[in-house]
């Protein structure tokens, strides 16, 4: 018997919250990858470990009804669409990373709650408040100020990353479409299953045995990503996708504080001012929310 339909529940607040602390796992997601990468690691290796962590956690929570879910799933089509968006975005974003500045990638990339706010209104027919606009706009430019970018781009990596940014957000707009007929594990299922699979095809050629600590991050990235997906995709159950958009900002004061943690970087005066106006684009989207609901 098929379930009945994930109920879309409007609590924006809600949304935001999850998808504040979401991007939080990501960024410490990004700082595993980092760590690994240089150690030489593949990215198809990572993405393997991560992804088979992530379809294994999905499968104890899900058991056979997840299975079953993604087997009678009549939206296969949109699943297998986003999934290889995702892949795409991934693929394009680590291979601009050989050839730019970490500052010119951060900030060109952050164009994706841009592309989220201007597809919502195209392909969701949802209604962008101005309080959404401005928060975009204050989210964009805290980016700019904090990444402080140096030098002008080569064109074509600036462009990949341009292309990795407007697939993600391509992607965030079906989690939206396709979020109120498919739940959240058959999602993280089928995705990540998809993940493991193509990656697993190129291992032959590149597999290089990781020490233990660097296979227990591995494996950790599979749970902490696991973790950020389900907090995200949980977010636009909640939120339309113009709300949730400027919270991917958020992602970068969690990498500073991760930073210094980690390697003990502390954030530049602008740094610290991008912040500010980042997490001042999270607020004016809560309290537009709010404003809204009042009216």
């Amino acid at each position: 018997m098929t379930p009945p339909p994930t109920k879309l529940i409007e609590n924006a607040q809600w949304g935001v919250i999850l998808a504040i602390c979401g991007y939080g796992i990501f960024s410490g997601q990004d700082a595993i990858v980092k760590w690994l990468v240089m150690h030489d690691y593949q990215i198809f290796q990572i993405l393997f470990v991560r992804s088979l962590t992530v379809t294994m956690i999905s499968l104890i929570v899900g058991g056979r009804r997840g299975i079953a879910g993604v087997a009678r799933s009549t939206n296969k089509v949109g699943l297998l669409l986003r999934a290889a968006l995702l892949l795409s975005a991934w693929l394009c974003y680590y291979t601009a990373a050989k050839e730019l500045a970490l500052a010119d990638l951060v900030t060109l990339y952050y164009a994706a709650p841009i592309f989220v706010t201007v597809m919502s209104i195209m392909l969701l027919r949802e209604k962008v408040t101005p309080a959404s606009w401005i928060a975009v706009i204050v989210g964009f430019v805290g980016v700019a100020i904090a990444a402080n970018p140096t030098g002008r781009p080569e064109i074509w990596p600036a462009l990949l990353v341009l292309v990795a940014a407007s697939l993600w957000a391509f992607a965030t707009i079906l989690v939206r479409k396709i979020m109120h007929i498919e739940p959240t594990i058959n999602q993280m299922l089928f995705t990540n299953g998809l993940f493991a699979i193509i990656s697993a095809a190129t291992l032959p050629f590149l597999w290089q045995t990781p020490s233990l600590f660097d296979g227990t991050l591995m494996v950790g990235l599979g749970f902490a990503s696991g973790l950020g997906q389900y907090l995200l995709y949980e977010s636009f159950r909640h939120a339309p996708a113009s709300v949730i958009a400027p919270t991917e900002y958020t992602a970068l004061v969690w990498a500073v504080i991760l930073g210094y943690l980690i390697w003990q970087d502390l954030p530049t005066p602008t740094g610290l001012i991008g912040a500010a106006l980042i997490v001042a684009a999270s607020v004016i989207v809560m309290l537009g929310e709010r404003k809204a609901k009042a009216a």
